[in-house]
């Protein structure tokens, strides 16, 4: 029973994130992911925008290069609920007539997806737990196995064949401190290096970072110094952070009631996020803060909190610099709460290492310096395994062959050599991939 795994997107560029692998007569796809570099400029037309045009501009996986194989689908798996890897799913999982499977956050995103933009989503839901296993075929299992990452309930998916194992590793680090849930399930790895790992797809986005990921406990360290150690009487406090990372929100949520701020959390996606969270206990912060799901809506606050900005600490979507987000409204006064000098922006988030947004973060920056607003960036630690953690991964589970992906062909080539430090052969054992091609796994 030959095993090919095709390579739809997230190969070429760190986003779009969709692999599938084709096992006889059968087949699972892993993720279906938007790029969000070129799905931002086109967010003004949501309503109107269909498969074809995200397909024609990149911003959602090309999967003609499996369209022969759509019969064969038996399951979509969605390892985790950044956007980069379900975002494409309103658009493309209905082609497909097979259930959605993944841990019980990343089903509840979906049906706040589903709420928000009044999609219709065909295929059934599966929820399974972190730690746990599902039969998809007589063939085919899949496990979700609990990894530390930047936002929660995020998997490495095993898909358990009767010829062993493959192992989809994207999004995770070795976490031995994680603010929110349990570390990574080392344990389980172990013990899959014994069941014969044949495949490991592993994560390049940060393959050129010779170091170590620190643990999210850093963060917030960091982020204690900032806000409970400088002079910030008088002034407004904004935050701003990935919506997902519920992690991160917590320790901005502890500083701000340290600081007896009042907290409000403004924007749309920290609204569904945070909900979800709330849904399954992670996290409680409703009960001590105020949410703010639309701009438009709450005028009246935003004034109140424009007049007394000492008494609040205000968290806000748009630390990426999206057009759209709270922190461009305020900065271009579009909305009553406007950003005046010395005020302190919190930039609790990395940038997302793609043109159009770093382009859209330099303009956010720009606009903050000419409002003579006070800037702290990079008070961060990233999700994704750095080199060393990737090469401890490699060891502990000692795959057969490895498949890096998440990156453009630069970082895909950094992974590929940490694999041939480690006596890998590129061609042998380690296959560099790009959009719409693959490989029959021997």
């Amino acid at each position: 029973m030959d095993i090919v795994l095709h390579a739809v997107g997230g190969y070429d560029e760190v986003g779009r994130n969709m692999t599938c692998l084709e096992i006889g007569d059968e087949a699972v796809i892993i993720d279906m992911g938007l790029y969000l570099d070129r799905y931002v400029p086109l967010q003004d037309d949501e309503e109107k925008l269909t498969y074809q045009k995200l397909v024609q501009e990149d911003a959602i996986p090309n999967d003609g290069s499996i369209s022969h194989l759509r019969k064969k689908i038996k399951a979509i798996i969605l390892s985790h609920a950044h956007l980069d890897h379900i975002g494409a799913v309103r658009w493309m999982a209905s082609r497909y007539n097979c259930p959605i499977l993944s841990t019980p956050y990343t089903i509840e995103i979906l049906k706040k997806m589903k709420q928000n933009k009044s999609f219709e989503l065909k295929n059934k839901l599966i929820t399974i737990n972190p730690n746990s296993t599902y039969r998809i075929s007589k063939n085919i299992g899949v496990e979700f196995i609990h990894v530390t990452h930047s936002i929660i309930q995020a998997s490495m998916v095993n898909i358990s064949l009767p010829q062993g194992n493959i192992l989809y590793s994207l999004d995770y680090k070795f976490d031995n401190h994680p603010i929110v849930g349990s570390k990574t399930n080392k344990k389980r790895l172990k013990q899959l290096a014994k069941e014969n790992v044949i495949a490991l797809i592993l994560d390049s986005t940060n393959a050129e970072e010779e170091k170590k990921t620190f643990s999210e406990s850093v963060a917030k360290e960091m982020l204690r110094d900032v806000l409970l150690g400088m002079e910030t009487e008088g002034h407004a406090i904004i935050v701003t952070t990935f919506a997902s990372h519920i992690a991160r929100l917590k320790s901005i949520f502890d500083m701000g009631k340290q600081l007896g701020r009042e907290i409000v959390f403004v924007g749309r996606s920290l609204n569904d996020y945070i909900g979800a969270a709330e849904k399954l206990k992670f996290v409680n912060f409703s009960k001590n803060a105020e949410m703010i799901k639309s701009t438009f809506g709450a005028k009246k606050k935003l004034k109140e909190m424009h007049e007394n900005r000492e008494k609040y600490m205000i968290v806000a979507t748009g630390g990426q610099g999206e057009p759209n987000a709270t922190m461009s409204k305020m900065v271009n006064g579009e909305i009553p709460f406007t950003i005046l000098p010395e005020d302190f922006i919190v930039f609790a988030c990395g940038v997302i290492p793609t043109p159009t947004i770093q382009a859209n973060r330099k303009i956010l920056e720009h606009k903050l310096h000419n409002r003579k607003a006070r800037m702290l960036k990079d008070i961060h630690v990233s999700g994704h395994a750095s080199r060393e953690d990737l090469r401890d991964l490699i060891k502990i589970v000692s795959p057969d062959i490895i498949i890096p992906a998440h990156g453009n062909m630069q970082k895909l080539a950094s992974a590929a050599t940490l694999a041939s430090e480690m006596g890998y052969r590129l061609g042998k054992d380690v296959y560099l991939l790009q959009n719409g091609q693959n490989v029959t796994i021997e």
